[in-house]
């Protein structure tokens, strides 16, 4: 997944990068208007990427004068990130064919899901999830194991969801970390923590555990071999 990052701030286009990055989605970076044109001419209209994330403001005018200009042809959703809060600025945004629009400051997680949903990446988990016995809607937020109905918490919700996005690959534990706690000093106990409580909730008594833990490659969420 390739996304084009047009932002002025260059230490938040950095922090987005490196969160992308994460996410497992590619990123290329502009700064200005000019160098974004100079990409959309080098590669025919931005066709090649998945999405676009646009600052409304940059040095060089207003980000809605190259969506306009690229209609034609233009394919990547757009995606305005901006601290612009105004509602007319939105309308603007969208009557110009964007189909997203954040304010700062933002969520990292947020972003990316936004993103992911934009360039129509987000998988299966969005809305069923099946694994053996276990039954997971993200839609209605419902977890099942069998009869059993299952509770979890809203960091627990968060980690199933980057496990079912990758599964059955495994999840490092850094990504995991700069999903769940993008902000924060997080220790090692924590991390545990959170671990063990979502695999405790998910596999009781006699059922088989559904989160394996794959030795230098992080967790993943599949049936015991």
């Amino acid at each position: 997944m390739l996304i084009l990052l047009v932002e002025d701030d260059a230490v938040l286009a950095a922090q987005t990068i490196d969160f992308l990055n994460a996410e497992g989605i590619e990123v290329d970076y502009a700064a200005t208007l000019g160098r974004a044109r100079e990409i959309a001419a080098q590669t025919a209209s931005f066709d090649k990427y998945d999405a676009i994330i646009l600052d409304m403001s940059l040095p060089d005018g207003n980000a809605l004068s190259l969506l306009q200009q690229s209609l034609a042809g233009f394919d990547a959703p757009v995606l305005f990130c901006t601290a612009t809060t105004d509602l007319d600025d939105k309308l603007a945004a969208f009557a110009a064919g964007a189909l997203d629009y954040i304010t700062k400051p933002f969520a990292l997680p947020e972003l990316a899901v936004r993103v992911k949903l934009l360039a129509g990446k987000v998988s299966k988990c969005n809305q069923v999830f099946e694994l053996g016995s276990l039954h997971v809607d993200f839609s209605a937020k419902i977890v099942r194991r069998g009869n059993r109905t299952i509770v979890l918490s809203p960091q627990q919700w968060q980690l199933l969801t980057l496990l079912a996005e990758q599964a059955p690959a495994p999840v490092s534990k850094a990504q995991i970390l700069r999903h769940i706690w993008p902000d924060s000093e997080v220790n090692n106990n924590m991390y545990k923590s959170l671990l063990t409580r979502l695999r405790h909730n998910l596999s009781r008594d006699n059922e088989p555990s559904v989160i394996q833990t794959l030795k230098g490659q992080g967790v993943a969420l599949r049936e015991s071999s």
